[in-house]
């Protein structure tokens, strides 16, 4: 009887990014000047009075994934405008996600408005991740 012997591993190479059931994207929200949007600024409602943190309604990042439907978004608290998002394997390139967010609340003048504090996100940038991190709590 013939037998078959690997010589290879299956796909697990340490310092190697496998992503074979999802595509992942470093998304950097711009204005048309291409300076950074501090998202923190979109995040929070009520924690400049006192209270308690709260996701903006429509803000930036909410109108942002309601475009591109995320299977799994992180927005870190900085102010460099990121979010890192995990999608579906369908959605195979950087450049069409960075289109239809630059195409949000498109206006005549080719910048964007969105959210309730007008935030102009017509120069955003969406790249390829080429690796992930986590982080144990």
């Amino acid at each position: 009887m013939a037998t078959v012997t690997r010589v290879n591993g299956s796909s697990t190479t340490v310092g190697t990014l496998y992503n074979q059931n999802a595509n992942l994207y470093i998304i950097q929200v711009k204005n048309t000047s291409n300076a950074n949007i501090n998202l923190q600024l979109e995040d929070s409602t009520d924690s400049d009075n006192g209270g308690a943190d709260v996701a903006l309604v429509n803000g930036t990042v909410e109108y942002i994934v309601k475009e591109i439907s995320p299977l799994a978004w992180f927005t870190p608290a900085a102010s460099a405008g990121y979010i890192y998002v995990v999608m579906d394997k369908a959605i195979n390139s950087a450049a069409e996600l960075q289109t239809r967010i630059r195409r949000i609340g498109l206006k005549a003048d080719g910048t964007t408005s969105v959210g309730p504090n007008a935030v102009d996100i017509s120069g955003t940038t969406v790249v390829d991740a080429v690796t992930v991190t986590f982080a144990l709590v």
